[in-house]
């Protein structure tokens, strides 16, 4: 008698009206089956009303797929039946109190893999593969868990905030992402990224939070522009200094085609040109070299990309000499008379009061370049996604405020038996 209320407080049972009656493990194929039969005949409870049956309609076996032990495969070879209730008008399968919902699974072998998977150490890919598993049903395991966590998930007191953009497939597809930057965390996600996407943002924490926004970083997208000045009007927008770089790396970028058309140009300028002078290696001065006596004009607007870094280097009490330091830049590339560099002047002058604030405030985007990086991280890993509401509660875990919630969240669920 003890020895069977060990088993089945090994495998979880008691409570329940099954048992382990028979085990057998089968060395080469490094696998361990156990028969889970009733304890006692003519006590079944129906898995929809939950009432009690003396008489079943029909029995059969099915097999679940338990913790694994080490490199072996558990295998569950369970008695079930069918009773016939008067809550439904067709025969209805038995409860299985240890069985998960919706997978041929046990229940603690769902919470083993909703475990892992919730470390943030873990790909659904990698779960599947450690646990033997279908891709499909880790991945709706996955899913599921980040839905039920979202319930549980608050937004957090703010007053720094990071609004954002990113790409979750080919073909434009957007969400924008608002992030806490004291924290360094990503609180919002909504799909799209116009002007109502993040008026989403602002719905869900009401007017009496969006006030006491003090500033926030964002693009220079003439949506969240608009969004920020409608719903929270004190907060001091500041133009991201990633997003600044990025236009004028892209600018040169394309400097770099039209002139490719004309002359050659050695290889790997372009990775040439969006480096810093300090980053390149030993090879890639070799080639910068190379640049400056086969295309000047290319290295001059290298070195004016390089120069144009001592802008974000003012304190935040020499605005005025920032400023100064930027017109002169401006008129220095507007001495080339390029199209792609007048584009950026006037997309510079434009948002010049945004730009500037990046100096007044003393703003450094270390948190906005490493969220940046762990988001790119996550779309490598899963090589993009095709689900935008999967993709945003995956930035939420690993970015965000969803990653902190499974720890308390987490509790062996009761098995809510039937009295």
């Amino acid at each position: 008698m003890a020895h069977e209320q060990f088993i089945r407080r090994l495998f979880e049972l008691q409570g329940t009206n099954f048992t382990v009656v028979d085990m057998q493990q089968y060395s080469e194929k490094k696998r361990v089956e156990l028969k889970v039969w009733h304890k006692a005949e003519g006590k079944y409870f129906c898995g929809r009303c939950g009432e009690l049956h003396t008489k079943y309609y029909d029995k059969r076996e099915i097999v679940l797929k338990d913790v694994p032990i080490g490199e072996w495969q558990v295998l569950w070879k369970v008695q079930r039946v069918r009773v016939e209730c008067s809550c439904h008008h067709v025969p209805v399968v038995e409860l299985l109190p240890f069985r998960s919902e919706h997978h041929q699974l046990t229940r603690r072998m769902q919470e083993y893999a909703e475990g892992l998977l919730c470390t943030k150490m873990f790909t659904v890919k990698d779960v599947s593969r450690v646990l033997n598993l279908d891709y499909g049903v880790v991945y709706k395991i996955d899913h599921a868990i980040l839905l039920e966590l979202i319930q549980y998930a608050e937004i957090p007191e703010i007053t720094h905030i990071g609004v954002d953009e990113k790409s979750f497939l080919k073909g434009h597809k957007y969400v924008t992402l608002v992030s806490c930057l004291k924290r360094g965390k990503v609180i919002w996600a909504s799909p799209g990224k116009d002007e109502k996407a993040l008026d989403k943002f602002f719905q869900a924490i009401g007017p009496e939070r969006a006030a006491k926004i003090e500033f926030a970083t964002r693009d220079e997208s003439p949506a969240y522009i608009a969004s920020l000045h409608k719903n929270a009007p004190n907060a001091l927008q500041v133009s991201d200094k990633f997003h600044v770089v990025k236009t004028l790396n892209e600018t040169i970028d394309q400097v770099r085609r039209e002139l490719s058309k004309q002359n050659e140009i050695p290889k790997g300028s372009l990775w040439i040109l969006r480096k810093r002078e300090k980053n390149l290696s030993d090879k890639q001065q070799i080639k910068l070299k190379e640049l400056k006596s086969e295309n000047e004009l290319l290295y001059e607007l290298y070195l004016l990309k390089e120069k144009f870094f001592e802008f974000f280097n003012y304190p935040p009490k020499q605005v005025d000499k920032a400023e100064g330091f930027l017109n002169n830049w401006l008129r220095l590339i507007a001495y080339y008379g390029l199209e792609p560099l007048n584009k950026f002047i006037e997309h510079i002058v434009r948002h010049k009061w945004s730009i500037l604030n990046i100096v007044r405030t003393g703003f450094t985007n270390a948190t906005s370049e490493g969220l940046n990086r762990k988001i790119n991280v996550l779309k490598a890993m899963a090589y993009g996604y095709k689900n935008v509401q999967y993709f945003m509660l995956k930035i939420l875990q690993r970015c965000g405020i969803l990653g902190q919630l499974y720890t308390n969240f987490t509790r062996h669920k009761p098995l809510n038996l039937p009295t």
